[in-house]
């Protein structure tokens, strides 16, 4: 697969153009949001100002007031738009990851309260041609979280590196994610089936990954243990025609159709990631958090779980 990169160029002083590109969060913590605007205005966004948009499930921002007390004095371009959600028909309530009552971070960490992260998986799964969305406006989007920042000035622009190497999916971090040389159980509770799925997803189309990592994983005695141990991306800055190839189709239909998203909690990091090593062989590592210029938790401390979603039936 090959990038068209008819949107990349440079002007007759050899300086590079700006990107058509934009950022996308969506949120529900609306203690970290202010905070993670400014960051992102501060320390990258205010050299670019590309727009922002921020989406948010039922009325949480619809106040203008509160919109622009949260855009605060910057000078950013910030769209708030309210995203619809809805559990898919052929999933029953006893299937919804809340109620498996087996799985340890269920019971410790996800109550029905927590419905809406179920969506919002979704939603970041399926962000490109999402109702409400503007995706398909962009030739490049980024990805953020609303508790995340910066710790200090950008001195690059993720969007101009991904143009300019030619790939498709690049992450502002790329790697293994373990604790003391082994999985999070939260991991491992929020996996259940993947491995599986995705196995069964290569054989049923003949696919053989690009991921020599991943090819390493199949072939080896305890591959679905293993599986833990691929790298992972997170925050993610993508060429808009991954969403308009067959390869991406034909995975996200696949994934949506299994409804692990919804019964097994299946993240948005790990269906991009798993993607990437399926069709792509691996993703720009960015490093901008191993340089020190992201801290993707930054402001979960002002609000750890994010507030539960007015209707709990949909």
């Amino acid at each position: 697969m090959k990038t068209d990169l008819h949107h990349y160029d440079r002007n007759l002083n050899g300086h590079m153009k700006k990107l058509n590109a934009s950022i996308h969060i969506i949120s529900s913590r609306v203690k970290c949001i202010k905070h993670c605007l400014e960051s992102l205005w501060n320390n990258y966004n205010s050299n670019h100002n590309y727009p922002v948009y921020v989406y948010y499930f039922d009325d949480i921002y619809d106040s203008l007031d509160l919109q622009k007390d949260i855009i605060g004095d910057t000078e950013q371009n910030v769209v708030f738009m309210t995203v619809p959600y809805k559990t898919p028909d052929f999933i029953s309530e006893s299937e919804l990851y809340y109620n498996r009552k087996d799985i340890r971070y269920v019971n410790t960490s996800f109550s029905i309260n927590r419905k809406g992260y179920l969506h919002m998986c979704n939603f970041t799964s399926n962000i490109y041609g999402y109702q409400n969305t503007q995706l398909d406006n962009y030739d490049f989007i980024m990805t953020h979280d609303d508790e995340s920042g910066y710790t200090k000035m950008m001195d690059y622009d993720p969007f101009d590196i991904i143009a300019e190497s030619g790939s498709l999916f690049g992450a502002y971090s790329f790697g293994q994610r373990l604790n003391n040389g082994k999985p999070h159980q939260g991991h491992l509770d929020t996996r259940i089936g993947l491995y599986k799925f995705t196995k069964n997803f290569m054989d049923n189309h003949k696919i053989i990954p690009k991921s020599e990592s991943l090819i390493k994983i199949m072939k080896c005695p305890n591959p679905e243990e293993r599986f833990h141990y691929l790298d992972w991306a997170d925050t993610y800055v993508i060429n808009t025609e991954i969403f308009k190839s067959e390869s991406w189709l034909l995975w996200i239909n696949a994934v949506n159709k299994s409804g692990g998203i919804y019964k097994y909690r299946w993240g948005d990091n790990e269906i991009y990631s798993l993607y990437a090593h399926i069709f792509i062989g691996t993703i720009y590592d960015l490093k901008t958090v191993d340089n020190g210029y992201h801290d993707q938790g930054m402001f979960r401390h002002m609000q750890d779980i994010a507030p539960s979603i007015k209707h709990n039936t949909k």
